[in-house]
């Protein structure tokens, strides 16, 4: 690896024309401690072929709600999960800006250094695709993950961001950090590329207290 190679890690920000980063809301440990199981399996999703080696540049799965659930409630918790893989709620904990300043600096010199082996715990970037004209040009012919990313597609868009889905898989080998697409809502268990297997999973009803 180049040092020009290396100095572009260090700068590489978070893409906001191509995605909108997740939405931090009270409440939101809560709603993950009631769905443990999702959210394991969807850990383990991202992160298999992710970590301590790339081995699965890209995969695609779906979330669904759970019956009856508005869908207002499934992209909230779709936020609070991109908020734990991204670090966001690890950032909420830090009681000083000095502590959080020294981590976001950790995290970028880690970024960097792609002899590393990459750990679970390392945070990712995650966010919602954009289907504006000018964040599907981004997807489709420039957008690259600086560090592992977690891309959540809203499925009510899905003829728009299917086409980016498909453009992002056309040059997915070029990728040096994975990327997990995950449809967000039902009717949109749609593959990169046919007979591509897309994962499933599910929130299941909770009671309130």
């Amino acid at each position: 690896m180049s040092l020009r190679d290396y100095l572009v890690g260090l700068q590489a920000s978070y893409d906001t024309v191509a995605l909108r980063a997740p939405v931090a809301t009270a409440g939101a440990q809560a709603r993950l401690r009631a769905q443990a199981t999702a959210v394991q399996a969807l850990t383990h999703w991202c992160l298999q072929g992710a970590v301590p080696r790339v081995r699965q540049r890209m995969l695609v799965g779906t979330l669904r709600g759970a019956t009856g659930a508005e869908a207002q409630a499934l992209a909230s918790w779709a936020d609070a999960f991109a908020r734990q893989i991204d670090g966001g709620m690890r950032l909420d904990a830090m009681s000083t800006q000095v502590q959080a300043l020294a981590w976001r600096l950790r995290v970028k010199v880690n970024d960097a250094r792609p002899w590393r082996n990459r750990l679970p715990s390392d945070p990712w970037d995650a966010g919602w695709a954009l289907s504006a004209p000018a964040a599907l040009r981004q997807l489709q012919t420039a957008w690259m993950p600086r560090r592992p990313t977690l891309v959540l597609a809203d499925a009510a868009d899905h003829a728009a961001l299917r086409l980016a889905l498909t453009a992002l898989w056309q040059r997915h080998d070029q990728f040096r950090h994975p990327v997990r697409w995950l449809w967000v809502g039902a009717g949109a268990d749609l593959p990169a590329v046919p007979g591509q297997l897309v994962a499933r999973f599910g929130l299941v009803p909770v009671t309130p207290p």
